[in-house]
């Protein structure tokens, strides 16, 4: 139940053989895990020694793609080749694209505190809790990640919220889908919003009712499989 989401493979610069394939998957069998919650996306990286004849296989899982994206990145993967593409893509927004391009590209900038991914099919979202290690000045340090799927509409949201604190962040994750829970913004500099894309906004996002998305060709996705 594995689905390729995004390959690039790189050759050496001596012959015309694979020395490096890079991979972002989506694990479809998580949803039937003993654990719920866990991280769906996989980050695969294959190194070949082309003279020894052997191969290393690494690989790290992650709650969203572009995290998976960004993974890769730092193993020599190139950003802009290693884009999602899937048969039928779910539709989404300008402030999405964005947000995931900054994440894919931020490197080391976010350390995951946790995380989790509800896979129901009537609610579908996951969220995550980082902190941010080179903040912006007036930035909070911490940020939760705010991915909300629309099974109906076969669409997508990505946002982020800023917070003083992790148990802030946890207060807010734990009230996840109450009407009275808005995703609180990020502020700071402008020079931190324009890293974001467009993807901070400075209305707060309402978890009840996310901003209808853009139809558009996004960083594909597959169809979220259904729980039992």
């Amino acid at each position: 139940m594995y689905t390729s989401l995004a390959v690039q493979h790189a050759t050496s610069p001596h012959a015309e053989l694979l020395r490096d394939s890079f991979y972002v998957v989506h694990d479809g069998t998580m949803t039937w895990h003993d654990v719920p919650g866990l991280a769906q996306y996989a980050a695969i990286h294959v190194q070949r020694n082309l003279g020894d004849g052997t191969y290393r296989f690494d690989y790290s899982r992650h709650p969203i793609a572009s995290l998976a994206q960004n993974w890769l990145a730092g193993r020599g993967a190139d950003p802009e080749q290693l884009t999602v593409e899937v048969e039928d893509p779910m539709s989404t927004d300008q402030a999405t694209r964005g947000l995931e391009g900054f994440l894919a590209a931020s490197g080391d900038r976010f350390r995951l505190v946790d995380d989790y991914t509800h896979d129901s099919p009537d609610f579908y979202k996951t969220w995550i809790i980082a902190t941010d290690v080179r903040p912006d000045p007036g930035q909070q340090p911490i940020r939760v990640f705010y991915e909300d799927v629309d099974t109906a509409t076969h669409s997508y949201t990505l946002r982020q919220g800023g917070f003083a604190t992790v148990e802030a962040a946890r207060s807010w994750v734990d009230r996840l889908g109450h009407p009275e829970n808005p995703l609180p913004p990020l502020t700071g500099a402008p020079s931190a919003r324009a890293a974001g894309a467009g993807a901070h906004s400075s209305v707060a996002v309402t978890v009840s009712a996310p901003t209808a998305p853009v139809p558009a060709t996004a960083e594909g996705r597959p169809n979220r499989p259904q729980r039992r």
